[in-house]
């Protein structure tokens, strides 16, 4: 059999199997980073859920201790929030960190709510 066409030199010999691996190396390493950004977009619904709960179970005079407990569980280990209150407010800011994939650093994501301090309610009058 022969073959059609200019002859092909020895030294371009698996040079298109070369660039595969490249590409498939490439496109690898941006579905991973793709995937961390959904993953990062979701710590930060999170994050942010969190705090305007733990803002809300602050302003009606709930325990901290308890609210933090609640915030963890809802955000992950490692999370802290932060209370102020400041003019019948009260400003929750709540932040998590987030590993980066292949780079191997840490990043944090954020959220603060802020909520009006309730008044205690009345006692319910127990008739005579």
């Amino acid at each position: 059999m022969t073959r059609c066409g200019p002859p092909r030199r020895d030294a371009e010999r698996g040079a298109v199997t070369a660039e595969l691996a490249v590409g498939l190396l490439v496109v690898g390493v941006v579905l991973v980073l793709a995937g961390w950004l959904a993953a990062a977009g979701a710590a930060q619904v999170r994050v942010q859920l969190a705090a305007g709960a733990a803002a809300r179970a602050l302003a009606r005079g709930e325990d901290p201790a308890a609210v933090q407990q609640r915030v963890a569980s809802a955000v992950g280990e490692g999370a802290r929030s932060e209370r102020a209150d400041e003019a019948g407010l009260v400003r929750v800011r709540v932040v998590a960190p987030l590993e980066v994939p292949v780079l191997g650093a840490r990043v944090e994501v954020a959220g603060e709510a802020v909520a009006p301090l309730e008044a205690p309610a009345d006692p319910v009058p127990v008739p005579p």
